[in-house]
């Protein structure tokens, strides 16, 4: 079985070609724009290398086939950079880079040595990098999207085509003497191969596409400065805790937090030292946290905290915990003073989930303001006669 192998090249560019605008419009519009335009660099190159090897077919010329190489392999460096970039969020490597280069260039020394020689090379050197892409989209397979999967499984599949490229090519050195007779092992190999690098460009926007849903789908439900839910995502989401503690019969608390004095910490300090402590907050509640709890932030520095099966014993334990985890912040103003940081809470009960949303937010404010009044850094448990030191 043969294919007309100037017919592929041809439906490779337009394949290309369609990627191309497609990465173009989707970079504009996707969080990700950053690592869909390294893979734009890579599809252009592609694009090019695929390009020299058609006008090769109609004007045969070693300069052509050099260049073709070079900038394929470079592409599948750029390709690695760009999946590093998506799955790492940061630069690539120095390294990663820098290999893409010397890989590029040893295309063009490799065209001295005879056809039979310099194909097991090449098809070595440019299995090696798409390898490396396999290697990222497993290591992180547990935290990356899950349309990334295919993309790696089809980067590894094009680097197997080389490798038994490499093998044909050790075995059957004679099949590849004259490249310009039909070899259908080479064909086949190379057409499988090229159209699974086209199908993991058109994968990767499916990842980006994933990724900005998921980006978007958070920004709708959780703040942007500290990374709580926010007020709106909140609520349901305690009408479904209480709902399961209902049939489970279980306990709920429900806990108010208001950083004490923060408006004076905005006025001595600026508004951006104020939001760092805001997030140092949040962060040092969510490590007291568990997978079932929740964390919301209801307005500035007001806060709201939802504990399943628990109840005011529970409650009063992990507020304790985050009173000296607050005191163990470590913030410092400019001038280097240390910020203490420290919170009123009003805790309402919820027994067997019986206790609805808005009854359990009108208890603990009444029982918040309680506390802030008899001096704050207080506790107030909603029904209690008196505040309670944690």
């Amino acid at each position: 079985m043969t294919l007309h192998e100037p017919t592929i090249f041809v439906l490779l560019l337009i394949g290309y070609a369609m990627l191309g605008l497609l990465l173009v419009t989707a970079g504009r519009r996707l969080v990700s724009g950053e690592s869909l335009r390294r893979w734009g660099w890579g599809n252009g190159l592609m694009l090019a290398g695929y390009l020299f090897l058609l006008v090769d077919v109609a004007a045969p010329w070693p300069g052509w086939i050099a260049a073709s190489n070079a900038l394929i392999v470079y592409g599948e460096f750029v390709f690695v950079t760009a999946l590093q970039r998506f799955i790492d969020e940061r630069l690539p490597s120095g390294p990663l880079r820098w290999g893409g280069v010397a890989a590029a260039l040893s295309m063009l020394p490799l065209m001295l040595l005879p056809t039979p020689t310099r194909m097991p090379i090449q098809s070595l050197i440019a299995a090696l990098p798409l390898l490396w892409a396999g290697w990222l989209v497993w290591r992180s397979r547990a935290r990356a999207e899950r349309a990334l999967r295919p993309v790696g499984l089809m980067l590894v599949l094009v680097a197997v085509a080389l490798l038994i490229r490499t093998v044909h090519a050790l075995l059957q050195p004679a099949a590849y003497v004259d490249l310009s007779q039909p070899n259908p092992v080479q064909t086949l190999l190379a057409l499988a191969a090229y159209a699974a690098l086209l199908g993991s460009g058109f994968g990767f926007v499916l990842a980006c596409t994933e990724r900005a849903t998921r980006s978007l789908e958070r920004q709708a439900s959780h703040d942007g400065l500290t990374g709580a839910l926010n007020r709106q995502a909140g609520g349901p989401l305690l009408q479904r805790t209480l709902l399961r503690a209902r049939r489970e019969r279980q306990g709920v608390a429900y806990v108010l937090l208001d950083l004490d004095r923060f408006k004076q910490v905005n006025d001595e300090h600026g508004h951006a030292f104020g939001d760092e402590v805001l997030r140092r907050f949040a962060r040092t509640v969510r490590t007291r946290m568990r997978a079932s709890d929740l964390f919301v932030r209801l307005g500035g520095e007001e806060f709201a905290l939802v504990l399943p099966d628990s109840d005011a014993a529970g409650a009063l334990v992990v507020l304790e915990h985050l009173r000296r985890d607050c005191l163990e912040m470590g913030l410092c103003t400019e001038s280097g003073c240390a910020c203490r940081v420290s919170f009123s809470a009003g805790i309402a009960l919820s027994p067997q989930g019986r206790v609805d949303g808005d009854a359990l937010y009108r208890a603990a404010d009444t029982a918040l303001y309680r506390a802030k009044r008899a001096g704050r850094d207080q506790v107030a448990l909603a029904g209690a006669d008196e505040t309670i030191h944690p």
